[in-house]
Order: C-alpha cells, then structure tokens, then sequence
C-alpha cells in the first residue's frame, strides 16, 4: 500500500496593515483620553515588531515599553498578557520564563491578540493606568478591530 502526502497549501495569513493599526491605535487613544489616563499604545503584527505607536503627552516614559511588552506577550503566545500572571509567578510552571527570552514579558494585563479566524495576526499593548484601565483602553482597539472585519474594511 503507498501511502501519499496531500498537497502542500500555502497558509494564508492576513497581515495587519498600517492603516488598520492606526485606527486601532486611535480608538485606544481616545478611550485613555476619556477616562482621563495619559497611556501609551503599541500595535505589533504577527512577526512582534511594531506597526503602530504613540504616548499621549504626560504618559510616564516607562509606559512605552511596558505597552510594547505587553503587546509581545501577547502576540507571542497567543492569548491575554494576563493569562501568564500565574504560570509565571514564583514556583509557577513558567516562573523565570522572562530571562528566557532577549525581550520584555509582562504578565499582567493591558496586552490583548488579535485574531483572523485561528490566524493570529497581531496585538494590542497598553499601559499608563492601573491594570483595569489598560484593559479598558486596549478593549477600545479591539472593538474597533472587529469592526473592520476579516478583511480590513469597515463593516
């Protein structure tokens, strides 16, 4: 009996454009304006490299990296930054897991994925408030992200 291999299929992935991001980018930006928390903003693509960022005039400096890392993690392992909260603590299945990569982790909230179906293709990160106001300024994004739809255009 021979066995035979399917076909190979390419993988389609949408990539997350610039424009896309800047609209994410300026949902989560008005929403740290209304509820009155100077914050920064990272959008990273599926290859974790930046597309989009901003911190609003008196966000603290280290909100900017902390943005970004969260939306590392984020895109990274595919879920919630704050889902490795626990896992990463002290005595946690991953505890230490930070000092095994050369970029930012954070496992606390504020970083959120975005996904194409099963397809991630990019992040959220922010950071400027306390866990919840992140939260509720990256949930802006991702609100306007499902509003463009699969295909990047407005519903």
């Amino acid at each position: 009996m021979s066995t035979q291999e399917p076909p190979a299929r390419a993988r389609y992935s949408r990539v997350l454009s610039y424009s896309e991001s800047r609209i994410l980018l300026d949902a989560a930006l008005a929403a740290a304006e209304r509820i009155g928390v100077p914050a920064s903003v990272a959008i990273l693509d599926a290859s974790r490299e930046i597309v989009a960022f901003a911190r609003q005039d008196f966000a603290p400096v280290l909100t900017g990296e902390v943005a970004i890392a969260k939306a590392f993690t984020s895109v990274s392992l595919r879920q919630e930054s704050a889902n490795l909260a626990v896992a990463a603590d002290a005595g946690g299945a991953f505890s230490g897991l930070h000092h095994a990569t050369q970029r930012s982790l954070a496992t606390f909230g504020g970083g959120l994925p975005l996904f194409d179906g099963d397809n991630i293709i990019g992040a959220i990160g922010a950071s400027g408030g306390s866990v919840d106001e992140d939260l509720t300024i990256a949930n802006a994004a991702l609100v306007a992200f499902e509003a463009l739809g699969t295909d990047g255009a407005d519903k």
